[in-house]
């Protein structure tokens, strides 16, 4: 059976090979007007939900969404780096789709409310997450209320289905709680486990090697000193609580940043994010300050970050790391009532800056990998970031990467005479290790070209992954050779160096020392080992 959704996700299929990549859709579609328009908008779908048959009847234009698919165009763009050929092919598809079930959505809206002369309204299903579908049906069909979860799709079936058991509905009288009122409110999206101090301690304690941890009681002082490395350009993973229920990060499990620094864009999203460089990045805002800055959003509009409208013109250069090509945002409007804390924490930004939102996005480093949920994997996604995000808030303690310094694998005499010991490099778990080559044949003499590559894959390692290449890693061979060294014995740098040596004791070259240190803390870096 078709569907808006289903023509949609046709759609992200072959933009992207992956049907589940709508987000990435939408946020394409907006950039037809800058580098789109050397391709024509295409129909894809049309005519009315609500009928099943006759000319007006809902449609799909099978012919819209075919030949080669477009997963080898280049999205490494933006408004300044013009995108190749495929991909300009790929938003004239993106801009059609997007057009196109925004018109026939609206379309639906507006008759079931003129049907039904209801005032409220309430969205469900997967496209209820296209948020700027959400906010041309706010801006124009003048209900007063409209709700969208923080779960429409499938992941919020499963609330649903608590409720239906708890309360049953007129339908199921046999139900003994059927005629029990309904919350009050929104259920709160902060559904995840509860995790105490010990769970935190213990998976900061498991990363020590690799980290520097200090722990800040006051929550006035967390919470300044989080905005001040906000404000001044830095990159922070936010973990509190419970975390959300839905895709989108909605002060929990963040990765915050300024929204007034334009090149913080392109550093997310390739740095940190490890993702294609067009993709826009959502704005946290006090309620009571979103009208200032937003077309049309009082009332404490997105609380679950479901609306896109438009950034006001005054405000669009003072913010541009949230306002897209489009000078559209796709906002979450935050209140002290349901979020306190996060609240209280862009309440100090904005006493810092005058800017009463931060740049929000969610916080996963990993390719492929949801939105983090355990302490474990929020140390682990924030080591994975290789120092681009430079703090992790995890709870009360605040988390920094620990630079490894080669002097300390030396003995040294301090100033006052005492000598400091030398640590000794521990590999961080058994692992494996392949290499292989390869020859390309030349017909000139001499010129064959041999090519040499290794791997090695440690699972006890905090930063291993199975999804990315079964949990392999390429290193070079010296690399390799110097993890086998570190057996946790008394081989130590200098023993190193010396078994690089001739048999008359002297070391072969002194980039062969260089090589040795920058292997160790390349290791280090990468957590196969410690000191």
């Amino acid at each position: 059976m078709e569907s808006v959704g289903a023509v949609y996700s046709r759609a992200s299929s072959h933009i992207f090979g992956d049907w589940n990549a709508c987000g990435k859709v939408m946020g394409l579609a907006p950039w037809y007007n800058k580098w789109g328009q050397s391709f024509p908008l295409t129909k894809t779908m049309s005519g009315k939900l609500y009928m099943e048959h006759g000319k007006d009847a809902f449609a799909v234009n099978q012919n819209a969404i075919v030949g080669e698919p477009l997963v080898d165009a280049s999205y490494e763009f933006d408004e300044e780096s013009e995108p190749d050929n495929l991909a300009k092919q790929a938003i004239a598809l993106a801009e059609s789709v997007q057009h196109d079930l925004e018109k026939v959505s609206f379309d639906f809206v507006k008759w079931l409310k003129d049907f039904t002369t209801e005032d409220n309204l309430c969205l469900a299903g997967g496209v209820a997450l296209n948020s700027v579908m959400n906010g041309k049906v706010r801006r124009e069909l003048g209900f007063e209320n409209i709700f969208i979860p923080p779960y429409p799709g499938d992941d919020g079936i499963a609330v649903g289905c608590c409720a239906y058991g708890l309360f049953g509905n007129k339908l199921t009288p046999s139900v003994k709680s059927a005629g029990a009122p309904l919350w009050k409110k929104p259920i709160t999206p902060y559904l995840g486990p509860i995790y105490n101090d010990d769970d935190v301690e213990n998976a900061i304690e498991q990363a020590l090697p690799w980290i520097e941890v200090s722990e800040v009681l006051s929550e006035k002082d967390r919470l300044e000193a989080t905005a001040s490395v906000i404000a001044s350009g830095g990159v922070v993973a936010w973990f509190h609580g419970r975390s959300e229920a839905g895709p989108r990060a909605l002060g929990h499990r963040s990765i915050l940043a300024d929204p007034r620094k334009d090149k913080l864009v392109k550093f997310i999203n390739n740095a940190v994010k490890e993702r294609e460089s067009f993709r826009p990045f959502a704005p946290s805002v006090l309620a009571e300050h979103a009208d200032e800055w937003f077309v049309d959003t009082a009332d404490n509009v997105s609380p679950y970050m479901s609306m896109t409208t438009l950034v006001r013109g005054e405000k669009a250069s003072e913010i541009p790391s949230v306002t897209h090509i489009d000078r559209s945002s796709r906002l979450q409007t935050v209140t002290v009532e349901d979020e306190p804390l996060y609240h209280k924490l862009i309440s100090a930004f904005h006493e810092a800056t005058g800017v009463p939102l931060v740049l929000n996005t969610s916080f996963n480093t990993l390719k492929g990998e949801p939105i983090v949920e355990t302490p474990e994997e929020a140390i682990r996604s924030f080591l994975k970031s290789m120092n681009s995000i430079e703090m992790l808030v995890l709870e009360k303690y605040f988390i920094t990467r620990k630079n490894p310094d080669a002097n300390e694998l030396f003995e040294s005499q301090r100033q006052d005479g005492l000598t400091v010991k030398r640590k000794i490099p521990v590999r961080a778990g058994p692992f494996m290790f392949e290499s292989s080559g390869s020859v390309n044949y030349s017909d000139e003499e001499n010129d064959d070209v041999v090519t040499r590559r290794a791997r090695i894959r440690m699972p006890d390692r905090i930063l291993h992954d199975d999804r990315i290449n079964g949990g392999w890693v390429e290193v070079d061979e010296l690399d390799a050779e110097i993890l086998g060294l570190c057996n946790g014995g008394e081989m130590g740098a200098q023993e190193m160096i010396e078994a690089f040596s001739d048999t008359d004791g002297n070391v072969i070259d002194d980039a062969i020392v260089q090589a040795i240190l920058d292997s160790l803390v390349k290791l280090y870096h990468f957590t196969f080992i410690k000191w």
